[in-house]
C-alpha cells in the first residue's frame, strides 16, 4: 500500500513538471503582459508544490526502507481509524 502511495506521488511529480515545462514553452510563445505575469506566478506555485511533494515522497521511501517495520504499524493505525 505504502508503496503504491509513493509511486503515485512521485508519477504526479513528474505530470507535474512536465505541466511547468508546457507553461513555460506557452510563455516563451507570446501572451500579454498580464496573462503571462498570471502564469508565471502560477508556475511558481506549482514548483514549489513539486518540489516539496517530492521531497516528501521520497524522504517517505526512505523511511520505510530503512524501517519496514513501521509499515505494519501504519496498516494497523490505519485501520483501526
Amino acid at each position: 500500500m505504502l508503496e503504491i502511495i509513493i509511486k503515485n506521488s512521485l508519477d504526479v511529480v513528474d505530470r507535474t513538471e512536465r505541466l511547468i515545462d508546457a507553461a513555460r514553452r506557452l510563455l516563451a510563445a507570446g501572451l500579454d503582459e498580464f496573462e503571462a505575469y498570471t502564469l508565471h506566478v502560477e508556475i511558481e506555485k506549482l514548483t514549489d508544490v513539486v518540489l516539496v511533494m517530492d521531497e516528501a515522497a521520497r524522504l517517505l521511501r526512505r523511511t520505510f526502507e530503512l524501517r519496514p517495520e513501521i509499515a505494519r504499524y501504519a496498516i494497523v493505525n490505519s485501520t483501526v481509524h
